[in-house]
C-alpha cells in the first residue's frame, strides 16, 4: 500500500507500533476537520488551534486501545469533543 491508499486504521495501526510518520499522515488527513469542529464547538480559532493539536498527541497515546468499532475520523471528533469540554469547564471555572 502506498501512503495514499493505506486506510487510516492501517495508519492507527502503525502508530499504535511508535511509527510517526504514521501521525503526520493521519494528522494530514484529518487536522483541518478536527480543527473546524473544534471552532465550532468553542467559538475561539486560538483555543481550537490548541485542542486540535492536543487530539493528535492523544491519537498518539490511545492508539493501542483502538478498537476499530468507529472510523478514525469518528475517533478523532470524539477525542476533540471531550478535550473543548474540558478546556470550556475549565475555562469558565477560572
Amino acid at each position: 500500500m502506498t501512503a495514499t491508499t493505506e486506510t487510516d486504521r492501517a495508519l492507527v495501526g502503525r502508530v499504535a507500533k511508535g511509527d510517526r510518520a504514521a501521525v503526520r499522515l493521519l494528522f494530514m488527513r484529518h487536522h483541518a476537520r478536527v480543527y473546524r469542529f473544534v471552532v465550532r464547538q468553542t467559538g475561539s480559532e486560538m483555543m481550537a488551534d490548541d485542542i486540535a493539536n492536543e487530539v493528535f498527541l492523544e491519537l498518539w497515546r490511545q492508539a493501542p486501545g483502538f478498537e476499530g468499532r468507529s472510523e478514525v475520523s469518528t475517533w478523532l471528533l470524539g477525542i476533540a469533543r471531550f478535550k473543548a469540554l474540558s478546556s470550556l469547564r475549565k475555562k469558565k471555572e477560572d
